[in-house]
């Protein structure tokens, strides 16, 4: 059986435990095995029974009684884990799932900026089927200079793990009506963020300047796609998100992941 692979990145915070645990509940309801993946060597307590997890292997309190303080013993302890892959691949195997669901560290640079982490996934996933789901938190979306700063930040993800990527703002149900219904289907619209950023005044001078320039780099080249308001509470949302990660994994090398364009006008 090849097993499918589905990454869940974002900030700390941002839901990614939660839509773990919703996600592979909501996929098992219609039929699938599915294997959690807890990724997270400093994780204390999570909302979902892992089949795999890697505390089994390190944990980030071992390299905190070595001295190193919580960032570094994160650091230290995903760096190790490309020690073990073998042994947590093989135990993915043994469990014979249809999807297997990666809950991440909330250390976000982890994947962003260093490289451990990049290679640990890589590793593990191996040739499998895979995509990328990135949480922007709600409280993310309050500004355009926040929206443009978030989809940054998916967008250096995208680019250090290499995957298929479905950018996707969590916790929907605490948006407003209008943000949820109007602002978020239209944020892989071309010319939208610039609207946007015309509109917002809490930003002038040189970080206006940048802030346009990084909202025409992550538009221009098409990476924003339709983002989804996804709420771990709501089944029709996680069915949208079901329904994507579906379409991306379908489509493989020849897939447009970053299509502006709604499916069924692709």
């Amino acid at each position: 059986m090849d097993t499918k692979f589905i990454v869940l990145t974002g900030t700390a915070g941002s839901g990614k435990s939660t839509l773990t645990a919703a996600l592979a509940r909501f996929m098992e309801e219609r039929g699938s095995i599915v294997a959690r993946v807890n990724l997270d060597p400093a994780a204390e307590k999570l909302p979902y029974d892992p089949a795999v997890d890697v505390r089994s292997y390190v944990s980030a309190a071992s390299f905190m009684e070595e001295g190193l303080g919580p960032n570094g013993a994160l650091i230290a302890a995903v760096d190790s884990l490309i020690e073990y892959v073998d042994s947590i691949r093989s135990e993915i195997d043994e469990y014979k799932a249809d999807y297997c669901v990666i809950d991440t560290p909330g250390q976000l640079e982890l994947f962003a900026y260093r490289y451990g982490a990049p290679l640990v996934l890589k590793a593990l996933i191996r040739d499998s089927q895979a995509v990328n789901v990135f949480l922007i938190d709600a409280v993310f979306v309050d500004t355009a200079a926040n929206i443009v700063s978030a989809l940054t930040l998916a967008s250096s993800v995208a680019l250090r793990l290499g995957l298929p990527q479905v950018n996707v703002v969590s916790k929907a149900d605490i948006l407003l009506p209008e943000v949820r219904e109007e602002l978020i289907p239209r944020l892989g619209e071309p010319g939208f963020l610039e609207y946007l950023l015309e509109k917002d005044k809490t930003v002038e001078g040189w970080r206006r300047a940048l802030i346009e320039a990084l909202a025409n780099a992550v538009e221009s080249v098409g990476f924003i796609g339709e983002v989804l308001p996804v709420s771990a509470r709501e089944d029709e949302t996680l069915a949208a998100l079901y329904a994507k990660i579906q379409q991306v994994l379908a489509g493989g090398d020849d897939y447009r992941v970053y299509d502006a364009k709604p499916p069924e006008e692709s």
